[in-house]
């Protein structure tokens, strides 16, 4: 049914990944609906027989449904969680039972915010990327204001926060962007010239050496 091979849910770790991969599989089969949708309503007694009919047959696909999503669910789950989770019925409330334990809050996403470090082999602009990923999911809001993310990322990008600034980018993530690329187009041209002089520099020591070496021979004749 997925579209891509899902590893099985083991814990928090991966959760992020598991649960978009497992809606992908669930849109892809068409089944997803039931994760929000409520089952079709009980015709009202003075219908007609062919609405009791209509309802039957909706009520019976929406059963395949829930059938095929609840299925697709526990089948990505680890051994080791299966158990925790079979006793739910439908597919929304495994759906949601699963989410509980495991879908980050803001809390969570403010803590990792607060504890984020970055790695040297990371470009600038991926450190922005995450430091404002971050910011958003940390803010309470479903919709930040671009000053309030702008704020969060300055206290993990001082750096690149006084170079926005300094050219007026600063008030917005815009701004953050363009000053990252910018100084990380300074420093691979810096990179560039030291990595070109080293190379110089061997190459005049090796033409020295063979200098010597020539000359040394001449002697020796």
């Amino acid at each position: 049914m997925a579209t891509f091979p899902i590893k099985p849910l083991d814990g928090a770790d991966g959760y992020l990944r598991w649960k978009e991969l497992v809606l992908l599989g669930l849109n892809t089969a068409g089944v997803a609906h039931v994760l929000s949708d409520d089952p079709p309503p009980a015709p009202a007694p003075s219908r007609a027989a062919g609405d009791s009919g209509a309802h039957q047959a909706s009520k019976k696909q929406w059963a395949r449904d829930d059938a095929v999503c609840r299925g697709h669910i526990l089948g990505t789950l680890s051994d080791r969680l299966l158990p925790v989770y079979l006793r739910h019925s439908t597919g929304r409330a495994l759906w949601e039972a699963v989410a509980r334990t495991y879908e980050p809050d803001a809390s969570s996403w403010e803590l990792t915010f607060e504890e984020l470090e970055f790695g040297d082999d990371e470009t600038l602009r991926e450190q922005v990327a995450r430091a404002e990923a971050l910011a958003i999911a940390k803010s309470r809001t479903p919709e930040p204001s671009d000053e309030l993310v702008v704020s969060y990322v300055r206290t993990k990008l001082l750096d690149v926060a006084e170079d926005a600034i300094a050219y007026r980018n600063g008030t917005n993530m815009a701004g953050l962007w363009r000053s990252a690329l910018e100084m990380e187009r300074v420093r691979n041209c810096r990179q560039v010239r030291v990595a070109r002089q080293k190379k110089e520099d061997m190459i005049g020591s090796w033409s020295s050496g063979d200098e010597s070496g020539r000359i040394a021979k001449k002697r020796r004749w």
